[in-house]
């Protein structure tokens, strides 16, 4: 397996696998913010409608964490499909044959990254990254 750091190809393998990552782990982020959401309504009003200070900052800060989280996800979905639809032109172009190689991946904090052997399948006008 090969890598070049300046392979156009190598880029969009690299910006679907970590738009994928983004795209799945920020929307669990909004589904588990949301849950945290809907237990704050429940246990701190216990049906009431009156809430403390507290509470009331504890709701909004959930409120908007699972808001940022849902608009973080569908960027990074998007940029995924735009990603996915450039990778099946490639697939096109090489007449849906398959490419192999290594792709260094940042983690989704930024501060380090991995070497992912993947391969590129480009069948019937899909594309399977694996």
């Amino acid at each position: 397996m090969h890598t070049n750091n300046g392979s156009t190809i190598g880029s969009l393998l690299k910006n679907y696998i970590e738009s994928r990552e983004r795209s799945f782990s920020y929307g669990k982020k909004r589904m588990d913010a949301e849950k945290e959401y809907n237990k704050l309504l429940t246990t701190c009003n216990g049906g009431s409608k009156n809430y403390r200070l507290d509470e009331a900052d504890t709701i909004y800060t959930a409120y908007q964490n699972m808001i940022s989280y849902g608009e973080e996800a569908d960027i990074a979905r998007n940029r995924f499909i735009e990603m996915e639809q450039k990778l099946k032109e490639i697939g096109e172009i090489l007449f849906e044959a398959s490419i192999m190689a290594d792709i260094p991946v940042h983690s989704l904090d930024g501060n380090s990254y991995s070497i992912k052997t993947i391969t590129v399948a480009f069948n019937n006008g899909q594309v399977i990254v694996s």
